[in-house]
């Protein structure tokens, strides 16, 4: 098992890893545990996920800032990971939705040689998502809370639900982790940090009136600041890591325990001869190594 384990990380770390491409394009818009080509089930989940964050992006906007202050709701890093988190499943309800209602979509989708733009832009949206999430929740309740934060319904939607609900979506969905794509997250951070810089010298300040958005990225004391930079860096790249051995478990079950059909290779002449999956066949796509079960269509 450990060089198994080895063996499928060196493969990982591979430069064509590197890129947003990834085939069959169709996992973007399925669930891992879905037995036919299009799935009620994934649909209302996707809704109802796209549904929850923005309700959440509602009620923090109402409870959390005043008439008087509504653009400093724009200045937080959990703000972002929220919008962010509303922007990911939105557009993942509506990829969902076009595969399902719209044949003439799906069969375009199943004939395609390479990932639609709109499919990587999805993909790298989730992979900042998640990681966000996570290192919002964990450095919220490990550093910055405090007895002044009250924690109620409107806290623990945006500092916990995300993360719980993002992380339950990692084990659902069908596309995987790339290694290389914490470079996506950490890019976001650095956005946020920038913003964070030149709102200070700008003279921005926080709800408090207090001149910085957090006490440990108070850029009148920039060595300590940078410390947090580095430090969140570091922690987006554990919890990537980590999220990446998630979605290895997630596919090493899926093969043990779900997926019993045979596995045709993607170039087997029976795949073309009796058409492809999306056409209603049952088939099996093979890919890194490993396979995954397309049912019937309906």
């Amino acid at each position: 098992m450990p060089s198994k384990l080895l063996s499928a990380c060196k493969d990982e770390l591979g430069l064509r890893n590197c890129g947003m491409g990834h085939m069959p394009a169709e996992e973007f818009v399925k669930s891992q545990w879905q037995s036919r080509t299009k799935s009620t089930v994934f649909l209302l989940y996707r809704l109802s996920l796209a549904i929850f964050f923005t309700a959440v992006v509602v009620n923090s906007l109402v409870e959390g800032v005043g008439p008087d202050d509504w653009g400093k709701y724009f200045i937080y890093l959990t703000h972002w990971g929220i919008l962010m988190c509303m922007a990911t499943t939105v557009m993942g309800a509506a990829l969902v939705a076009r595969w399902y209602f719209h044949p003439e979509y799906s069969d375009k989708i199943c004939d395609c040689e390479e990932m639609p733009a709109t499919f990587k832009i999805y993909w790298m949206m989730h992979n900042i998502t998640l990681i966000v999430s996570i290192c919002i929740t964990i450095i919220y309740w490990s550093i910055l809370h405090n007895e002044e934060m009250p924690v109620d319904a409107n806290n623990i939607l945006i500092h916990a639900t995300n993360c719980v609900f993002m992380f339950i979506d990692l084990i659902i969905v069908a596309y995987p982790v790339r290694i290389w794509h914490m470079v996506q997250p950490i890019c976001f951070g650095l956005i946020y940090c920038l913003f964070s810089v030149v709102y200070f010298l700008f003279g921005g300040t926080d709800k408090k009136g207090r001149p910085f958005i957090y006490n440990v990225l108070d850029w009148q004391t920039p060595g300590r600041s940078m410390v947090t930079v580095v430090g969140t860096i570091t922690l987006a790249i554990i919890v990537h890591v980590l999220m990446f051995f998630v979605y290895k478990l997630r596919n090493s079950i899926y093969l043990r325990f779900f997926n019993l059909k045979p596995i045709l290779p993607t170039n087997s002449t029976i795949n073309l001869q009796q058409g492809k999956a999306c056409n209603g066949i049952s088939m099996v796509y093979g890919n890194e190594n490993h396979g995954f079960s397309i049912g019937e269509k309906y």
